[in-house]
């Protein structure tokens, strides 16, 4: 099963809301993996009702995330 990193910004400010790193299924769409963690965070930070961006990218574990600010070049990004 693949694995991506992600992280997930205010986009009015940059600001770092979350990051990890997410197992898909077979053939997965990026896309869609950052609606839903984006439709996540929503919940889980309802206090910002601002435009969120997602980063994501596949993930080999062994990159840290531990305060993560910024994404590597090779990531995707969606603005949701």
């Amino acid at each position: 099963m693949p694995r991506f990193a992600y992280l997930i910004q205010s986009a009015d400010n940059g600001r770092r809301m979350s990051s990890g790193v997410i197992t898909a299924g077979p053939d997965p769409d990026t896309a869609d993996l950052a609606a839903h963690l984006v439709q996540d965070n929503r919940a889980g930070h309802s206090y910002y009702t601002g435009p969120r961006t997602c980063w994501i990218w596949p993930h080999d574990g062994q990159q840290s995330l531990t305060r993560l600010e910024t994404a590597p070049d090779e990531a995707e990004r969606f603005d949701l």
